[in-house]
């Protein structure tokens, strides 16, 4: 699935970077995954006090954004990766769909699960040693040479899905409250997924004055996520055109990546936003790039 609100499906020319951010809970930390060109994505730490960012890895293949999530001091990520090549496919030891703890902004599995196929997957910290791994138990044992160390990993033997329902339950637990539901209707192929009331969450910011909106919908197969800030009093609200992630960060501010930026935003009146740009990550390239050595061990 892509966002179509994002990508501007069908467009020609040229395409910018897509992003999507997962902040820490308990440090000025972000983990930012750089999607494009297609078929790659790379991981851009970011350092939310400083506003400093910090180049990773490349990865060729899909990395499941929506079903990772980060430690809540920022030192650990979990993700689910999916490479399909001619090789990984035979690869009966690691497959071609797997969940992994690395530390950003670099992928090097320092435990990995392998999965052997892109149901669920994924998984989230409940907090600093609890890892709720999105496998089923008979899916659930970690590669020989890749084990946990220091945390206590629990198997979710009702797994289903695909990015949902752990996004929403990651959406929860970082404070997006629904206000509707979400409501589809199944018909068939081609056509398939048809949204018949899209889903409104809302995030109260740190100052209790205004909210961010986020209404998702899917047509289709094409997955949308839409943001908007409203004013909790007035109602006055206002769209953030073309926003991939919006957020409250750790210091409060308001912050949102589009079109491969990111930005911090000042509130005005009528929810008018004065936008201020943090950095530009579409020059980026895929590269081959060495892990240090911190990033290979606990």
């Amino acid at each position: 699935m892509q966002n179509v609100k994002v990508t501007r499906k069908g467009e020609k020319g040229y395409v910018p970077a897509r992003l999507v951010m997962i902040f820490a809970r308990k440090a000025p930390k972000a983990i930012i995954f750089r999607r494009g060109p297609s078929g790659w994505v790379q991981l851009i730490s970011w350092d939310t006090r400083l506003d400093e960012f910090e180049a990773g890895h490349w990865f060729r293949g899909r990395i499941y954004e929506r079903r990772s999530d980060l430690s809540p001091d920022g030192s650990l990520l979990i993700y689910f990766a999916q490479k399909i090549t001619a090789v990984s496919q035979k690869d009966a030891e690691y497959t071609y769909a797997w969940t992994a703890i690395s530390k950003p902004p670099y992928l090097t599995a320092l435990a990995l699960w392998p999965k052997g196929d892109c149901w669920h997957g994924g998984g989230s910290f409940k907090n600093g040693r609890v890892v709720l791994l999105n496998h089923k138990p008979e899916v659930a044992k970690a590669h020989q040479k890749h084990k946990p160390h220091g945390l206590l990993v629990k198997a979710n033997p009702n797994a289903q899905g695909e990015d949902d329902p752990i996004y929403s339950l990651r959406l929860e637990r970082d404070g997006w409250v629904q206000k509707q539901r979400w409501e589809t209707e199944y018909r068939g192929y081609p056509q398939m997924y048809r949204t018949v009331r899209p889903e409104i969450r809302e995030k109260l910011g740190p100052e209790r004055e205004h909210v961010i909106r986020l209404t998702r919908s899917i047509e289709r197969l094409d997955y949308s996520e839409e943001f908007a800030v409203r004013n909790v009093k007035s109602l006055a609200m206002n769209t953030i055109e073309r926003a991939s992630w919006v957020d409250w960060d750790q210091q409060g501010r308001l912050v949102f990546a589009r079109d491969g930026r990111i930005f911090a935003g000042e509130i005005g009146s009528n929810c008018l936003i004065s936008e201020n740009l943090l950095a530009d990550l579409n020059p980026n390239k895929p590269e081959s790039k060495a892990p240090p050595e911190w990033a290979t061990r606990w």
